[in-house]
């Protein structure tokens, strides 16, 4: 039981992530005098705004933490800790430099909270990684040993 609390937790902040993620996105573009020098120029923080910088978008902010929420429920325990422990570690450091980038810049906005939100969420992920309920890790074992042919056969787990 313990197992599947930890998995619920886990999606649970896989989707607080993405949700944050794509407003985040929306949220640095939406701004009235960003839009229009979006719209006039084509260029956002020095990209060129296309479809594949949008797709980029898309599937790295929105769609890769809904299948991490997916898959964590999805994932055998040993692999999702480490799935889980990798790509919170990769997300945590991403948004921090982007606070740090903030706050240096002088930038104390909504933009500072959304970023340090992903950081805290990023974080999170792996504690709970790292924390892994050990009863999960011994289930797993025990499931193991009680599946090989001569347990079966001698009628014992």
């Amino acid at each position: 039981m313990e197992s599947l609390v930890w998995k619920l937790r886990v999606s649970m902040l896989w989707i607080f992530l993405g949700v944050g993620q794509l407003t985040a996105i929306l949220a640095a573009v939406l701004l009235p005098d960003v839009l229009d020098e979006v719209i006039a120029t084509g260029v956002f923080e020095g990209m060129k705004v296309d479809n594949n910088l949008w797709a980029f978008f898309m599937i790295v902010f929105t769609l890769l933490p809904l299948a991490m929420a997916f898959l964590t429920l999805a994932l055998r325990d040993p692999v999702n800790r480490y799935a889980n422990a990798i790509l919170g570690v990769l997300i945590a450091a991403s948004w921090a430099f982007d606070v740090v980038e903030h706050l240096v810049g002088g930038e104390i906005n909504g933009g500072v909270v959304i970023c340090g939100m992903g950081a805290v969420a990023g974080l999170l992920i792996v504690w709970h990684a790292w924390r892994w309920p050990k009863e999960a890790e011994k289930e797993l074992e025990d499931r193991r040993s009680a599946a090989k042919p001569e347990h079966r056969a001698a009628g014992t787990a």
